[in-house]
């Protein structure tokens, strides 16, 4: 599943990540990709909310703050049923916060201006291993193409230590199936997105969310979760994928 959970407020401005963990349970996922997460910021009640989700689901989870202010935290995050092993988590490129703003205040008061930010990690599943990477990237058109090329090279998902396993890589990429970044990614990567069913397709957000995929694993379908309580939760609907590892049923 990937998962733009707007730092889990709902469209009724209530800030509830059990509710959020409420959509994700429906689901039952093994492997979640969250974006916009907040931990001790007061403006949603200083509440540490991967963990609190994690902890409802009763899943592994790795936080990566791309924003530190004042002991306020922003960032993403990965949730596993699965032991998590990190191969890499950090900031992407950035090219800097214009001077007439300070960096750090920026990155709360504009989105265009957030550092953002990648987790990749190893996930030991029954059905064998593989790599699950999650990212949100920038809304400034050359920082992510620059930050997608990152992604694709050397620095990231070049420098993984086993080739062989399969790769699955979701996020909220802030570029929809005709952008450069999408192009990019699809070079290499298979996609979701043509195999989407149900939920609808008019929602602000909705063209940004993407799941890809390479290796030794098979789509066995996509879908767009949007029951009443999705609907309610955030400003994104979830997208979830069902994978089996070839030759496994």
């Amino acid at each position: 599943m990937t998962y733009n959970v707007h730092s889990c407020r709902g469209l009724d401005l209530r800030v509830r990540p059990d509710r959020i963990a409420r959509v994700i349970k429906e689901c039952e996922p093994d492997l979640v990709a969250l974006q916009e997460l907040d931990v001790n910021r007061r403006w949603s009640g200083r509440i540490d909310q991967p963990k609190v989700i994690a902890e409802r689901l009763r899943m592994h989870s790795h936080f990566q703050p791309a924003v530190i202010l004042e002991g306020e935290h922003y960032g993403i995050a990965v949730l596993s049923r699965y032991p998590i092993e990190i191969e890499k988590a950090g900031h992407l490129i950035s090219h800097g916060t214009p001077r007439f703003l300070s960096s750090r205040l920026a990155s709360w008061m504009n989105p265009l201006f957030e550092p953002r930010e990648a987790i990749f990690c190893r996930v030991q599943t029954p059905g064998g291993s593989l790599y699950f990477m999650n990212t949100h990237l920038s809304l400034r058109p050359k920082e992510k193409i620059a930050q997608a090329e990152s992604l694709a090279g050397p620095d990231w998902m070049g420098s993984i230590s086993d080739p062989s396993l399969p790769v699955i890589f979701c996020g909220d990429f802030n570029a929809g199936p005709k952008s450069k970044v999408y192009t990019l990614f699809r070079r290499e990567f298979k996609e979701v997105r043509s195999s989407l069913t149900d939920g609808p397709r008019f929602l602000p957000g909705l063209s940004v969310d993407h799941i890809f995929f390479k290796g030794k694993v098979r789509l066995a379908g996509a879908r767009i979760i949007s029951t009443p309580l999705a609907l309610s939760a955030s400003d994104h609907l979830p997208i979830i994928a069902d994978f089996t590892f070839d030759g496994s049923a």
